[in-house]
């Protein structure tokens, strides 16, 4: 992102703010491909509870600790 922010500003990492890099619309494209390669803002998918698969999972861990001892 530096690098692509620097060749169309001509200006180094260390003389931005934040606000002003955001504000700035020559470096949008790379800011907003930074975003998205990371995944910043993204939300994670909800989390499902499911008792019976967690006790099938620990017994399967079992077994395989056991089979692994024999």
């Amino acid at each position: 992102m530096w690098a692509r922010v620097k060749e169309e500003t001509k200006k180094g990492k260390q003389k931005w703010r934040v606000g002003d890099l955001l504000a700035d619309d020559r470096c949008s494209p790379a800011v907003l491909d930074f975003l998205r390669s990371t995944h910043v803002g993204r939300t994670a998918p909800p989390v499902e509870e499911n008792l019976d698969s967690e006790d099938e999972a620990e017994e399967a861990e079992a077994d395989e600790v056991e089979e692994q001892a024999e």
